[in-house]
């Protein structure tokens, strides 16, 4: 069966059912978009090195013949996530300088942020299979839920642990009003989410709690007018970035001119770290704007307005994929806080939730469910 996704004529099917869809049209657009601004980037060398890693979007293809195979893309994502929070799990315990050293810490993740997504993600399936099931399947699932949790925590990501309390109001929101039977469900797994990450953030959050705590301060200093400079340093990188899009609005300034366009001539100054040295801005919706201009920001807009619409009918034909749903907002949401443009490691998450987030086919196809 699996072997038969793979075969010439069915991959065919598949690319044209894709092709159908207006989100990736849209998306291929703003990518096309984007790689054209090396043409008047100040710095087109470096706007390929960063940008290349969009590469990783190329498994949306790969991975959209399985969409009709839902849950088993859903089970090596789990099992993916499970075995990257044990390695982080054995290195806390054991506090093994050598893996801390090599990165294991991370599970191989380039950065925290990177960690931080693919807990909050497996968090949104993890609560879903606690309430769709009875007693045993829930029994099964807390325990992975409580250690996605309690990683995402420890990884002291603001973005993700963001991300996932939007998550955890918005899809819930939505899931209660699919129908009358599933607003228990949708108030249990909120409840559960709810306490799962409050319970770790009281244990576990030491770290995450201190970087609030700055953040919180320096970004009332700075909207206060207290501090001649602007302390917190995304919203100095975000301020330098506006300059950018004041001075090129239209097209931006092209993919990798952040450095030499808009860093080495901002006048927005950051006691935490020189800004002329920034080569990306932490957000990825800032970056869009300010390296592809209106017409680049539009074109990404057109393709979440499309892509939210296509997940939103998936939901209301089969409630079960407001997991993908809340993980594509996880994936959203965080984007606000941080570049995913030039990560591979982000872009694989949103390659994998744009595919499980749609539709399995026709709205009359059946969706393969766990028994419940």
């Amino acid at each position: 069966m699996g072997g038969a996704l793979l075969r010439p004529a069915e991959m065919l099917q598949a690319g044209r059912e894709l092709w159908q869809q207006p989100w990736i049209r849209w998306l291929l657009a703003w990518l096309a978009w984007s790689w054209l601004s090396l043409i008047w980037s100040s710095d087109r060398a470096f706007g390929v090195e960063q940008f290349r890693c969009t590469r990783v979007l190329l498994w949306i293809p790969v991975l959209w013949p399985l969409r009709h195979r839902w849950w088993h893309l859903a089970g090596a994502l789990l099992a993916g996530t499970t075995l990257m929070e044990l390695i982080q799990a054995s290195q806390v315990a054991f506090n093994w300088p050598p893996a801390r050293k090599a990165g294991w810490d991370r599970a191989g993740l380039t950065t925290p942020t990177q960690n931080g997504l693919w807990n909050a993600v497996a968090l949104t399936y993890w609560l879903m299979l606690a309430v769709i099931a009875g007693w045993r399947s829930a029994l099964a699932s807390l325990p992975p839920a409580i250690l996605s949790g309690v990683a995402l925590v420890w990884s002291a990501t603001r973005a993700a642990v963001i991300a996932i309390a939007v998550e955890l109001l918005v899809a819930n929101a939505l899931l209660a009003f699919t129908s009358k039977d599933w607003r228990r469900r949708a108030l249990l797994r909120a409840c559960v989410g709810v306490v799962i990450v409050a319970g770790s953030y009281v244990l576990a959050s030491s770290h995450l709690r201190a970087k609030f705590e700055v953040a919180a301060k320096e970004v009332t200093q700075t909207l206060e007018g207290k501090s001649a400079v602007t302390v917190e340093f995304r919203l100095a990188m975000w301020q330098m970035a506006m300059e950018g899009v004041r001075k090129w609005p239209i097209a931006g300034v092209g993919i990798g001119g952040i450095p030499e366009s808009i860093a080495k001539h901002t006048t927005v100054e950051s006691p935490n770290r020189k800004l002329t040295e920034v080569t990306m801005i932490h957000s990825t919706y800032m970056q869009i704007l300010a390296e592809t201009g209106l017409i680049g920001a539009i074109m990404f807009l057109m393709f979440m307005v499309h892509f939210f619409r296509e997940s939103l009918r998936a939901v209301l034909q089969d409630p079960v994929r407001i997991t993908a749903f809340g993980a594509a907002v996880v994936w959203f949401v965080a984007a606000a806080f941080d570049g995913f443009m030039q990560s591979g490691g982000f872009l694989s998450v949103g390659a994998i939730t744009f595919v499980m987030a749609c539709r399995a086919g026709r709205s009359a196809d059946p969706v393969t469910q766990p028994n419940c």
